[in-house]
C-alpha cells in the first residue's frame, strides 16, 4: 500500500476507527518512508455536534504536529439542490475532497480511510439483502486506485483495543447510534445475530470477499476478452450474435452489464434478463432507457444509443431556392453563394472539396426549393453509375434518423439535385461552359 516515498492523505473524522488509522501511520512514517497529512470535512449535519467533531480533529493533529485541511459543506442543503441523497452526496463530496488533496503530491499521494473488517461485512450483508452478484460479494477492496484500506482486515473491537491500549480519546458520531439508516440496522441487529451464530462471521465474510473479487477479477478480464473477439463495430456497438450465444451465461451477463454500463445505467438484472430474452428471440428491439435500445438479428446484436422517435421529426420545411442566407427552421440555414466560372476556378484550387457542393444554375429545371426528404428520393452522384435511393445511401453511411430528418436537399422539377453530405446529381455538375454556379454551405447550431 505504502511505497518509500508515498504521502498519505488520511480521511480523519475524528471516530475511533479513522483516530486509530491516523496515529497509526503517523507513528510508523520513519519505518515506511511515509509522510501523512490529514482531511476533515465537516458536513454541517448535527449542529455542535460536527463543530465539537472538528474542533476535536484540529486539537488532535495540532498535539502530534499533522498538517490539516478542513473543508465545511452544508451537505443536508446542497444534497437537496443536486437531488441527491445526504449519504450519497456526503460520500462524493468525501472523496472528491480526498482526491484534490492527494492530487497535490502527484504519482506520490494516496488517500488513507479507515474502513474495516465490521464495515465490509455491513457492505456485503447490505448488497446481499438489495440483490447483487460478485461485486456486490466483493465488499470493500483494500486498494483501489490510489485509494487504500489498512485497516481492513481489523475488527471494530481490535481498534477501539488499540485506542485503549494507547490513551486515545475519539468522538463518537450520535447518528452511529440510531436504527434510522440502513447499515445501522444491519451493525445493531444482524451482525450481532450473526456472530451468535458463528463467533468468526466477520472473518468468514472477509475471505468471502476476497474470494468474490478474485472471481469477479477472472470473469471481468474474461468477458473483456470475449466482448473484443465477437465485436463488429465500435460505434455503435454491435456484436456477432452467434458468437455471443455461444458464451457461457455469465460471460454473456457482464457482456450486457457493460452495455448498460456504457450508456449510464447502473447494474440491473431485469434489463439484462429482457435483453437476453430479445437476443435469442433475434428480432425487434427492448428499450433500456428512453433514447437507448437494444437491436437484434439473426447475426447480430447492436447498441442503439440513438434512438429515433416519430414525434421528434424535424416538421416538413420547404424554402424557394435563392442567393444569401435561407433560414429553413430555428437553428439551420443554408447560404448560397452565385459565382462566375472563372471565380469558380479559383475557389476549387483553394477548396477541391467545393465540386460536391457546387450546382450549375442554368441546369436546373424551372424553380428549384430546399427541402426535407421525402420517400422515393434518389440521386445520381458524379461517381456513381445510375440513380440511387438516398435512403439506401444514409443507411450505408449509418445517418442517424433524427439527422436525415433535418438534412437539406435541394430539388428542382425533376428531382433531387443536391443532398446534404452527399453532394450534387450529375445533371447538374458545373462544367466548362458553366456561367452561373452556386456555391451551396450549410449552418447548423446543434446547441
Amino acid at each position: 500500500m505504502f511505497p518509500p516515498g508515498t504521502h498519505v492523505v488520511v480521511g480523519f473524522s475524528g471516530g475511533a476507527d479513522s483516530t486509530a488509522l491516523l496515529f497509526l501511520l503517523w507513528s510508523v512514517q520513519q519505518q515506511l518512508g511515509i509522510t501523512v497529512s490529514a482531511v476533515h470535512l465537516n458536513h454541517c449535519l448535527r449542529g455542535e455536534e460536527s463543530e465539537r467533531d472538528e474542533e476535536f480533529v484540529r486539537s488532535f493533529c495540532e498535539s502530534l504536529e499533522i498538517p490539516l485541511h478542513c473543508a465545511r459543506i452544508d451537505v443536508r442543503q446542497k444534497a437537496e439542490e443536486c437531488k441527491k441523497s445526504v449519504e450519497e452526496f456526503a460520500r462524493e463530496q468525501r472523496y472528491r475532497i480526498f482526491e484534490q488533496q492527494a492530487e497535490q503530491f502527484g504519482s506520490r499521494g494516496k488517500i488513507a480511510t479507515a474502513h474495516n473488517m465490521n464495515d465490509n461485512a455491513e457492505t456485503v450483508l447490505f448488497y446481499l439483502a438489495r440483490g447483487a452478484g460478485l461485486n456486490g460479494m466483493s465488499g470493500i477492496p483494500p486498494v483501489r486506485g490510489r485509494i487504500v484500506r489498512p485497516l481492513i482486515r481489523c475488527s471494530r473491537e481490535e481498534i477501539e483495543d488499540f485506542c485503549s491500549q494507547h490513551h486515545l480519546t475519539y468522538v463518537t458520531d450520535s447518528t452511529n447510534l440510531e436504527d434510522t439508516y440502513t447499515r445501522n440496522r444491519i451493525r445493531h441487529h444482524l451482525l450481532p445475530l450473526m456472530q451468535q451464530i458463528n463467533a468468526a462471521a466477520l472473518q468468514n465474510i472477509s475471505k468471502l470477499s476476497d474470494n468474490a473479487r478474485q472471481d469477479e477479477d477472472f470473469l471481468e478480464q474474461t468477458a473483456q476478452h470475449e466482448y473484443q473477439r465477437i465485436l463488429i463495430s465500435q460505434q455503435p456497438p454491435i456484436l456477432d450474435r452467434l458468437g455471443f450465444l455461444k458464451l457461457h451465461p455469465a460471460i454473456q451477463n457482464r457482456i450486457l452489464l457493460k452495455f448498460l454500463q456504457m450508456v449510464n445505467l447502473k447494474p440491473d438484472f431485469v434489463k439484462v434478463c429482457r435483453m437476453q430474452e430479445r437476443i435469442l428471440a433475434a428480432k425487434g428491439k427492448t428499450e433500456l432507457k428512453r433514447g437507448v435500445a437494444l437491436l437484434a438479428d439473426e447475426k447480430k446484436v447492436v447498441l442503439d444509443s440513438q434512438v429515433f422517435y416519430r414525434e421528434e421529426k424535424q416538421p416538413y420545411f420547404e424554402k424557394t431556392f435563392c442567393e444569401g442566407e435561407n433560414e429553413l427552421f430555428q437553428g439551420k440555414s443554408v447560404c448560397v453563394t452565385f459565382c462566375t466560372q472563372e471565380e469558380y476556378k479559383l475557389f476549387f484550387k483553394k477548396d477541391p472539396s467545393i465540386l460536391k457542393n457546387a450546382i450549375d444554375c442554368d441546369k436546373i429545371k424551372k424553380v428549384a426549393v430546399f427541402r426535407q426528404r421525402k420517400d422515393g428520393d434518389r440521386i445520381s452522384l458524379y461517381h456513381q453509375k445510375g440513380s440511387r435511393p438516398l435512403k439506401k445511401m444514409w443507411n450505408e453511411a449509418k445517418t442517424p434518423q433524427r439527422q436525415r430528418w433535418r438534412a437539406v436537399l435541394i430539388s428542382d422539377e425533376e428531382g433531387v439535385v443536391w443532398a446534404e453530405g452527399f453532394g450534387c446529381d450529375q445533371r447538374v455538375m458545373p462544367g466548362q461552359n458553366s456561367r452561373k454556379i452556386a456555391l451551396i454551405q450549410i449552418k447548423e447550431d446543434l446547441a
